[in-house]
């Protein structure tokens, strides 16, 4: 009687206008993109288990440029199971293969050429809860990148965390207390980057609706490159830290992110330094409409010959207004419009976009 099971169908629709779908200083090129996005969805929740499989598929037809056609796929898996009411097992795996040059724009800021990347992922993860006040996670992901053409660099990237939470009531209301180790790995066909962090940090419910969290601490990376026998090796130290304010009412919700950390300079050999700055706010003015607000401001910074085969040094900052109308729980329409703009300052050159959307969600 508890097992909850959902089987979900859907199909999206979805017309954008984009003024530089390359995404170039100069010689912009625009284009309308019409994307249609057949999906299945499997849910399926018991007292122990929680299962998700998804399938999705996005067909992108250009309506000029008609090269940059493709059909990107989208399949993953998340399982989690508790063994225990102290211990519990996670486990996942992916694979996506996506084509669009503004792919990763709003995760780490950098973008890409319309090359076809082939991305597959693996995850496993155990929590124990040692006590009502003190619980440890232990984690484990590995990826894999390989590109279309050989211009770009593919990767291999193992990452694994240990992490501490205690409850700290006793001492400070409503705070926690919390330690973090990690470890990457992150493997060229030229070479290899070791990267070690360790952070500690609180979390701390501010009342009902708010909460802040940080994590500050020192990094080490190691990178080896060259024929064996003759291996060239680098070594640096540095700083990492993350935090966040969130806020959760009963109409509004929204966040505050900061990062700041070494992280793959995906394409490319090498690692860039990423401090990140997000802000994202959604509410919901009637049962029916709701809006929300998006924007973020990266940095990326590798200096050539020092983890990064090329010199990184990018700004970049994207702005994303939208609108939502649910007809029904299952139909919807989405409207929003993205400004994003790149300063390069190793090329000395800028680039922007602006892109309009609007897309129809039947599930």
């Amino acid at each position: 009687m508890g097992d909850e099971f959902k089987l979900i169908p859907s199909v999206g629709v979805k017309e954008e206008y984009n003024d530089n779908i390359f995404y170039s200083e100069k010689d912009r090129v625009d284009d309308f993109i019409t994307t249609l996005t057949p999906g299945l969805e499997l849910v399926n929740r018991t007292e122990k288990a929680d299962v998700n499989l998804l399938a999705r598929i996005d067909v992108l037809r250009y309506a000029d440029t008609r090269e940059l056609d493709h059909t990107d796929q989208n399949y993953s898996g998340r399982l989690r199971y508790s063994l225990h009411p102290n211990w519990a097992l996670s486990g996942g795996a992916g694979y996506v293969e996506d084509s669009r040059p503004d792919r990763d724009l709003e995760v780490t800021g950098l973008v890409n050429k319309p090359v076809v990347r082939r991305r597959q992922n693996y995850s496993a993860g155990v929590d124990h809860n040692f006590s009502e006040k003190t619980k440890a996670g232990l984690t484990y992901k590995f990826s894999r990148d390989d590109y279309s053409e050989i211009d770009f660099a593919d990767l291999k990237a193992h990452e694994a965390g240990l992490s501490f939470v205690h409850d700290l009531s006793r001492y400070l209301p409503n705070i926690a207390g919390r330690a973090n180790l990690g470890y990457s790995r992150y493997e060229y066909e030229i070479g290899t980057i070791d990267y070690y962090y360790a952070t500690i940090g609180m979390s701390w419910a501010l009342n009902e609706k708010w909460n802040l969290l940080f994590d500050g601490g020192g990094s080490y990376t190691l990178s080896e490159s060259g024929p064996e026998g003759n291996k060239q090796k680098d070594e640096g130290t540095g700083w990492v830290g993350m935090g966040s304010l969130s806020y959760k009412g009963e109409k509004t919700t929204g966040d505050l992110t900061f990062s700041h950390r070494k992280a793959p300079a995906y394409g490319s050999v090498g690692v860039t330094n990423r401090t990140s700055l997000s802000f994202g706010i959604n509410r919901r003015f009637t049962y029916e409409f709701s809006g929300g607000l998006s924007a973020g401001y990266f940095i990326n910074k590798g200096e050539e010959g020092k983890f990064s085969t090329t010199a990184i040094d990018q700004e970049s900052f994207y702005v994303n207004p939208r609108v939502r109308y649910e007809f029904t729980r299952n139909m919807a329409l989405e409207g929003s419009y993205n400004f994003s703009f790149t300063k390069d300052k190793a090329s000395s050159t800028e680039a922007q976009r602006s892109l309009f959307m609007i897309r129809l969600y039947i599930q």
